[in-house]
């Protein structure tokens, strides 16, 4: 899923639509679990922002000239799929988005490595902020939330 073996600009950038859409699907099953209204939200934002992250990668990609795999997984709309696993306790999905986005924020940081195009190198960076922002609020919050929740 990480475009650490990529060997190509567009085979990162696949490796990142996917990263993003794994991250999408992840926030939105979150806040379908969450009873906090203001958690949920903060998940819901983030699965939009996520979303918003493909639609862009994907203007890179078609710049580059590669295209998304036809049918590749995990890049289906939130709206095919549904959940049907219990939900654990905030401070458990917390805990676990927050690593997870830390999986995705070095993904990020593997694909600035590879010497992507200048337009591309742009947007993929402005992602990486946002990505490690995230990890940063999830973590802060895990931390500063109470046990019981």
């Amino acid at each position: 899923m990480t475009p650490a073996g990529a060997t190509e600009p567009s085979d990162a950038l696949v490796g990142l639509l996917e990263t993003c859409r794994t991250g999408e699907l992840r926030f939105h099953d979150a806040a379908a679990g969450i009873d906090d209204p203001i958690l949920r939200q903060l998940c819901e934002s983030y699965a939009e922002q996520r979303a918003a992250f493909r639609r862009e990668l994907l203007d890179e990609l078609a710049e580059l000239g590669g295209v998304a795999p036809a049918g590749a997984p995990g890049l289906e709309s939130a709206g095919e799929r549904s959940s049907s696993r219990t939900h654990p306790s905030e401070i458990v999905t917390l805990a676990e988005l927050a690593r997870r986005e830390a999986s995705a924020e070095s993904a990020y940081r593997n694909a600035l490595v590879l010497g992507l195009p200048d337009h591309a190198t742009g947007t993929v960076e402005r992602q990486h902020e946002q990505v490690q922002d995230a990890l940063k609020h999830l973590s802060l919050l895990e931390r500063t939330l109470p046990a019981s929740a």
